[in-house]
């Protein structure tokens, strides 16, 4: 079968570490532009590709200017080959311009090892069926990235409803459209991929300057539960923090992002 998030990062490859890439705006967000979680995708497509281990561990990605719907091409560079660990960087160009900018840390899950303290549990949430069905509350087509994903949460955000909360945080499961099941390049996307709590305080549409995911399992899941948190707003700029939990309550991704409100 053949998925949405798979036929968005499809990549030709041209040799050399480059491949060639078609950016669509189905993953549009409120600003007209391509999410950053699917650009981060898109990289991290790329790199696995000429990765000497199997699974990506973090990526951290700037954005040095809004991706925009048609070709482009990524440059994917070894910086190091390690036994455990290696590191790679990665970068999109459109129309002769660096768009942004990835590095990559990839290992083997099942050469990882056997220490575990994890004495921060998923949050208590409903079972999504149990859940508001929060994209019903949004008109199809309003925002491109919003039809890709379905979200359940708890209750229905107060920005959606008229009544803001004034609280810069969320619970909210989180599954793919066409429920493709979550491995890695989703959960990436994933974490870029709820409406910026910033919306509770007024702000909904916001560019990310710079991501970060680190990965902590190897996911097997079709829906995952975001706990999305910004903690501090200043000059314009935001934080924002993302856990995904799997349907087990195991830790599947953490992501930081700085991100500018936009018209600010």
């Amino acid at each position: 079968m053949s998925y949405l998030l798979d036929e968005a990062v499809a990549a030709e490859a041209l040799g050399g570490g480059r491949c060639r890439v078609q950016v669509t705006a189905d993953w549009n967000t409120a600003n007209q532009t391509p999410n950053g979680g699917y650009v981060l995708a898109l990289l991290q497509h790329a790199v696995l590709q000429e990765s000497a281990h199997p699974d990506p561990l973090s990526i951290s990605i700037t954005y040095f200017r809004p991706a925009l719907p048609g070709p482009g091409d990524v440059r994917v560079r070894e910086v190091r080959k390690g036994r455990r660990v290696s590191t790679y960087d990665a970068v999109l160009t459109q129309d002769d311009k660096e768009v942004a900018h990835a590095v990559v840390s990839t290992h083997d899950w099942d050469a990882a090892g056997s220490v575990e303290h994890v004495p921060h549990t998923a949050p208590d949430a409903p079972r999504p069926d149990d859940c508001v069905d929060v994209s019903a509350l949004v008109p199809a087509g309003m925002v491109p990235i919003l039809d890709r994903y379905r979200y359940r949460a708890p209750s229905a955000p107060g920005w959606l409803t008229g009544r803001p909360s004034g609280l810069t945080e969320s619970l909210c499961w989180i599954q793919a459209a066409d429920q493709r099941p979550v491995d890695a390049l989703l959960a990436g996307a994933m974490t870029d991929a709820f409406p910026p709590v910033t919306a509770e305080i007024g702000h909904l549409a916001s560019a990310t300057i710079q991501l970060t995911v680190h990965y902590r399992r190897r996911p097997a899941t079709v829906w995952a539960l975001g706990h999305v948190t910004s903690r501090h707003v200043i000059a314009g700029y935001h934080d924002e923090d993302v856990e995904l939990w799997d349907e087990q309550g195991r830790l599947i991704a953490q992501s930081r992002q700085l991100a500018i409100l936009a018209g600010d």
